[in-house]
């Protein structure tokens, strides 16, 4: 019995590690390259959206800043931002994790008269 015992805890250990992935999904605008990279286990996600402004660096300034994911699923917004990577955190646990196909719609607006508005798509 306890051999038994020890061969399942072993399976269960492998089959649970089976399930995890990393997926990224990356895509650019004229101005902006974006990516979402995530880990997955089960029915929790960790991740993070990257956000670069192609014609900056650290020094670059922004009056305003704002990301909308998915027409307002995601979305975050900055004043008197500085830097041209503009990260934004994702975390959920026993949720519908996001499918590795999916299309991500993203669209930055900055300074109160720019926006753009692209598309990350998973990596191959």
């Amino acid at each position: 019995m306890k051999k038994l015992f020890i061969f399942l805890l072993f399976m269960v250990s492998i089959l649970g590690g089976c399930s995890d992935k990393y997926i990224v999904w990356s895509g650019e605008s004229k101005n902006w390259k974006g990516k979402y990279a995530a880990n997955i286990e089960g029915n929790d996600e960790d991740g993070t959206y990257t956000f670069q402004y192609k014609n900056g660096d650290g020094n670059t300034k922004f009056k305003s800043i704002e990301v909308i994911i998915n027409d307002g699923q995601t979305s975050k917004k900055e004043e008197d931002y500085k830097g041209a990577i503009f990260k934004i955190s994702s975390h959920c646990t026993g949720c519908a994790v996001t499918p590795k196909d999916e299309i991500m719609k993203i669209n930055i607006k900055w300074d109160g008269k720019n926006e753009e508005t692209f598309f990350l798509k998973p990596d191959k």
